[in-house]
């Protein structure tokens, strides 16, 4: 069971950090296609010089394959990821895996090849793969190398060689299992400080830093939809009469309302003190807008404030609806709802504002 556990460690990193580890993946890819097209060209002189036709030719087949997959890569996108880059991944070390078996033992059958075996040892661990599918992976390769050995080399080296790559597979395993155990790791750390960084840390919603980025990007493509911002009305009298802890209840709850008003692709963030901007995608009007803000104040009377104090909660929302044609920027966007915002307070609270 604890071997299992093994191979399964981490396996949520897989599934919630998906797209991360494709793109992980096609970039390693990428730098290996670059260093096995380029620094062989080194060993390609030293074997010229010394003329080992062998060598030579053996080391000119790996900068052949690997400037081909550089090929690839540039024709389909240095950052254009393929969908499953993993899998491309195997199926572009296969044949490397493949051409250093086959060198080894057709051109040296009665001499133990070792350029396969080394490929076994360090090439998964560049994959960052599940490690029980990682590990799989090693004893397919193991097994082909075994099989190639048994077809090209004499009798007298293959039990050597069987038993070499018996050892190099257990290392393969043990090593790819350790590294990709510290990638993950690694991975859920920095996914980790990277949603702290974007993200409030009471309420959990964006941060200013996190939701201004998604919202400029929105600007930016042009989107349709209601940029807002809601303000808790009256707030300091909450901390100031039943203290900081019941204020940030508050401002869980309201958050937490906000969140369930809001649909899918939606931005919402808290930008400090009792404030939150909001942006929607689609089409809205001013009727839409009233609806939504009329949900969320029927959400506010089970909020715990109310429910405990018997005290009514209010809030103050300045939308603006966007075309997608006006061109605005976040600052003069956030302007715009901020005088909206204050021309609900002069309304006498409790209302939207919207334009």
């Amino acid at each position: 069971m604890k071997i299992m556990e093994i191979f399964t460690k981490g396996d949520d990193v897989f599934d919630s950090y998906h797209d991360k580890i494709n793109e992980i993946n096609y970039e390693r890819v990428g730098q290996l296609s670059i260093m096995g097209a380029t620094l062989p060209i080194m060993a390609v002189f030293f074997f010229l010089i010394f003329k080992n036709m062998e060598g030579c030719f053996e080391t000119a087949v790996f900068m052949f394959y690997f400037a081909i997959l550089r090929i690839i890569i540039n024709i389909h996108g240095v950052d254009n990821p393929f969908k499953n880059s993993t899998l491309f991944f195997y199926m572009a070390i296969c044949p490397i895996l493949l051409l250093a078996s086959v060198i080894d033992s057709y051109f040296d059958p009665l001499e133990e090849g070792f350029t396969s075996l080394l490929f076994l040892c360090v090439v998964p661990c560049l994959i960052l793969d599940r490690p029980r599918r990682l590990g799989f992976f090693c004893v397919f390769v193991a097994f082909v190398d075994a099989l190639i050995f048994y077809l090209f080399n004499e009798s007298s080296v293959f039990l050597a060689l069987i038993s070499h790559t018996a050892v190099a597979l257990i290392v393969s395993i043990l090593t790819s299992v350790y590294v990709l155990n510290i990638r993950i790791e690694n991975i859920r750390g920095a996914q980790m400080l990277a949603y702290q960084s974007e993200h409030d840390g009471m309420t959990g919603l964006y941060n200013r830093a996190g939701g201004e980025k998604r919202i400029s990007q929105y600007l930016e493509e042009g989107c349709r939809g209601v940029f807002y911002l809601v303000d808790v009305d009256n707030f300091k009298y909450v901390n100031d009469s039943f203290g900081h802890d019941v204020g940030d209840e508050v401002l869980e709850d309201i958050s937490g309302i906000l969140a369930e008003s809001s649909g899918d692709g939606d931005v919402l963030m808290r930008i400090g003190g009792d404030e939150f901007v909001g942006f929607a995608k689609g089409e809205y009007s001013e009727k839409q807008i009233q609806a939504r803000f009329d949900r969320i104040k029927s959400g506010l009377r089970w909020t715990r404030f109310c429910r405990n104090y018997k005290q009514k909660i209010t809030l103050s929302m300045g939308a603006v609806i966007l075309d997608g044609k006006t061109g605005y920027k976040y600052k003069a966007l956030y302007k715009a709802a901020d005088d909206l915002l204050y021309t609900s307070k002069r309304k006498g609270k409790d209302v939207v504002t919207a334009q």
